[in-house]
């Protein structure tokens, strides 16, 4: 990392929250099993609604909960619930979809040990886990999936040029491999108008009963892997 991108970097990452809260008075849609809202998720009301699709999203950021503005994906909207994984963390169990019903769904993080941040609003791509090894990728493996075709996004870049990372996926005996964010020697992965290749990459999988979701982040431009966040929206199927 070069004298100036250090300097942007050195700045405290803000408090994290365990989970981003909203009203419990979205009915369950029947896309994953669900039971009644948690009670720290009904304690808050959120001011926004959560988005038209809730029902069918699932949302991850990972080191740190927005605390300066709205969570906000690609997808979904600004009243979605979303899970944070913070530092040294490996399992959550009973991820919440974005209406923030809990699910049977179990995330496990590999070993992880590094947080830091990328200048701009505390979003959800703000920032990101990662392992000072320097010799591990960081995989997320999701269990308990419901089968369906899925659209996934993952956000993956840490805080210089270089740091990049190649996304693959592995569901159901496929591997999804190809897609990279931005290497392109600017400081363009620090916008917040995200698009595909840039500050995530987008996969659409197919999810198979009793088969895990492994998601990779590869080291690419440098020795770094990470995870800012991911989205993942199950299709609805006519």
């Amino acid at each position: 990392m070069n004298g100036v991108a250090i300097a942007f970097c050195l700045m405290p990452l803000l408090a994290p929250e365990a989970i981003f809260q909203q009203a419990a008075s979205v009915p369950a849609q029947g896309e994953l099993k669900a039971g009644p809202v948690p009670e720290n998720l009904a304690a808050n009301k959120r001011t926004a609604k959560p988005s038209k699709h809730a029902d069918r999203i699932l949302n991850i950021n990972f080191g740190s909960a927005p605390v300066n503005s709205p969570p906000r994906g690609v997808i979904g909207g600004p009243g979605d619930v979303w899970t944070l994984v913070d530092v040294r963390e490996t399992d959550k169990l009973a991820l919440p979809m974005a209406n923030g019903r809990p699910t049977d769904v179990v995330l496990k993080l590999s070993e992880n040990d590094g947080e830091w941040g990328i200048p701009g609003p505390a979003d959800v791509y703000h920032a990101y886990l990662y392992h000072n090894c320097r010799c591990v990728d960081l995989s997320v493996t999701l269990s308990y999936l419901p089968a369906g075709i899925y659209e996934a996004y993952i956000f993956a870049h840490g805080d210089a040029p270089d740091q990049n990372a190649a996304i693959e996926i592995q569901s159901g005996g496929t591997t999804y491999t190809g897609q990279k964010t931005l290497n392109d020697g600017t400081h363009r992965y620090r916008d917040r108008e995200y698009e595909a290749g840039n500050q995530y990459v987008k996969y659409t999988i197919e999810v198979k009963n009793g088969s895990p979701v492994v998601i990779t982040s590869k080291h690419d431009g440098s020795t770094l892997s990470m995870f800012n966040a991911i989205q993942l929206k199950r299709l609805r199927v006519k």
